[in-house]
């Protein structure tokens, strides 16, 4: 009785794996699919402000 409740175990661990797996490996395609995209025209406009102002806010400073 005990070697089946052990083998039980067993397979509901097996099942936690291949399900993390399968989570993972979607995940995985998701982040592939995003980190393929062009950054958006308007966000590279507010980074190129941001590095501006850094740049005259750095040589305020000196």
């Amino acid at each position: 009785m005990n070697k089946k409740k052990q083998t039980g175990q067993q397979q509901s661990d097996a099942d936690l794996k291949r399900r993390g797996a399968k989570i993972g490996d979607q995940l995985r395609r998701i982040y592939e699919d995003v980190a393929q995209e062009d950054v958006p025209d308007e966000f590279l406009k507010l980074l190129e402000q941001a590095d501006k102002k850094r740049s005259s806010g750095a040589a305020d400073s000196e």
